[in-house]
């Protein structure tokens, strides 16, 4: 009797215990493993809103004015769509609006890059700061200066071909000088790009590194080395820095000259060859 009273736990919980191939586990483990996906999902969204949120693009977007201009630009190029379309007999001439748009766009940023960079940022900026801090925004403008003018520029010699590609057996000595001259503009800012910033870059981090454990370099709008003149090794960089940044010089002002040709050029048949 003792016997019967001890097992029948044992029974009961053997009577109402369920296989594991029940339907109802299945359940179970796919509610768990979605359950974990989701939580898997949601956690990984939060991290990349975080990390977007530290990121500097995200500040530039949340903290500057910049964007707003960009989005009002956007807004005016698609009203200027809707209320004043392109007939649809004219559209099949002419190349697409957008062709012409990023053409018009990409050339007009261009010069405006060029004339600023070159005749306001760079004057006002070596007149009025010390040479050394002249020289760390150099550092930070120099690569965006090259990088954004040559994919300008690729987009105006691509689109310039583009919208006189219909017309090619037409084609005169103008259009041939005119895309001779902005694939030169091209290829000389992106072997500036390529092959002279990255030197003139480490040359200027090499002199200020001399130049400030000699206690120079706080000169403004001259140069003015001291004793560094008697130190062969720096005269050395100092002169290789000036080569390097004489032939960028000179580089700068060959692409100024293609996009002043070209800008004579549309100012002459701009409104006959190319709209």
């Amino acid at each position: 009797m003792k016997a019967d009273i001890d097992m029948a736990p044992f029974r009961r919980d053997s009577v109402h215990r369920r296989p594991s191939s029940h339907p109802s586990t299945y359940e179970a483990d796919i509610l768990f493993a979605f359950t974990s996906l989701t939580k898997w999902v949601l956690q990984t969204i939060t991290e990349m809103g975080e990390k977007v949120k530290s990121s500097k693009s995200f500040r530039v977007l949340t903290k500057t004015t910049q964007p707003v201009h960009a989005v009002c630009v956007l807004m005016v190029v698609i009203l200027s769509i809707v209320f004043f379309p392109v007939d649809k007999k004219q559209s099949n001439l002419l190349a697409s609006r957008f062709t012409h748009l990023t053409y018009f766009t990409a050339f007009s940023l261009h010069v405006g890059s060029q004339f600023w960079m070159t005749f306001v940022s760079g004057l006002s900026l070596y007149f009025n700061l010390a040479r050394h801090a002249f020289g760390d925004v150099q550092r930070i403008l120099f690569p965006r200066y090259f990088t954004m003018n040559c994919v300008l520029s690729a987009i105006t010699t691509i689109q310039f071909g583009r919208l006189h590609a219909s017309t090619l057996s037409q084609w005169d000595l103008h259009m041939y000088l005119q895309l001779t001259a902005l694939t030169l503009c091209f290829l000389v800012e992106f072997c500036i790009r390529i092959y002279f910033v990255p030197s003139v870059l480490e040359l200027i981090s090499k002199k200020t590194v001399i130049e400030k454990a000699a206690g120079i370099g706080q000169e403004v709008g001259h140069y003015d080395l001291g004793p560094l003149l008697q130190c062969p090794h720096y005269m050395t960089v100092h002169h290789l820095f000036r080569k390097v940044h004489m032939y960028t010089a000179i580089g700068n002002i060959i692409a100024i000259m293609c996009s002043a040709f070209h800008l004579y050029y549309l100012a002459c048949y701009g409104i006959v060859k190319v709209v």
